[in-house]
């Protein structure tokens, strides 16, 4: 009975392996072929209404930009095209394989544009800024300004005072002297 009891493990132990090889390929097919009658758009196109831009291969910028740059990337390129008057761009494609890396700080990204231009844009990480094009316009990332918070209550305290207070903040009043 232990000989069938082993064969049967045996058997079941290399089910389990070809399960684990071809039930992963099998699901990466249906994946990455979905079905085209889904009627639903593509995921790279922009769906705000306030632009007439379609994004593509913008996935792909996932590997360089964070989510949040990548959306303030999509809202600055409508005000670059309208500054140097290109209103019949519609189409703006993210070209992943020139991307590059001039220094430790910089990221040079390039678009191509629906009328077949290429559109280099510079990421600053230590500036936080896209520079957009040959002449490198800068468009900045959104930034917050934080209102320095103060407590009125508090008295005025001068540089003297501190020096001359403990290490605890407390005046040294009530200390005593210990004799040796």
């Amino acid at each position: 009975m232990s000989k069938l009891r082993i064969f049967i493990a045996i058997v079941v132990f290399i089910l389990l392996i070809l399960i684990g090889i071809f039930l992963p390929r099998i699901w990466n097919t249906h994946a990455s072929n979905p079905k085209k009658d889904s009627g639903t758009p593509p995921k790279s196109a922009e769906t705000e209404a306030d632009t007439a831009y379609t994004f593509h291969e913008f996935e792909g910028l996932s590997a360089f930009l964070s989510k949040s740059l990548i959306s303030d990337l999509k809202e600055c390129f409508p005000v670059y095209l309208s500054r140097i008057e290109k209103p019949s761009i519609t189409d703006i494609t993210f070209l992943p394989e020139e991307t590059q890396y001039p220094d430790t700080y910089t990221t040079q990204l390039f678009f191509l544009l629906s009328d077949d231009t290429r559109l280099p844009v510079r990421y600053r990480a230590d500036l936080g800024v896209f520079l957009f094009g040959e002449e490198e316009t800068e468009f900045t990332t959104k930034q917050q300004v934080y209102e320095q918070e103060t407590d009125d209550s508090l008295p005025a305290v001068t540089s003297e005072e501190v020096e001359n207070q403990q290490e605890g903040g407390l005046n040294d009043t009530g200390s005593k002297e210990v004799q040796p």
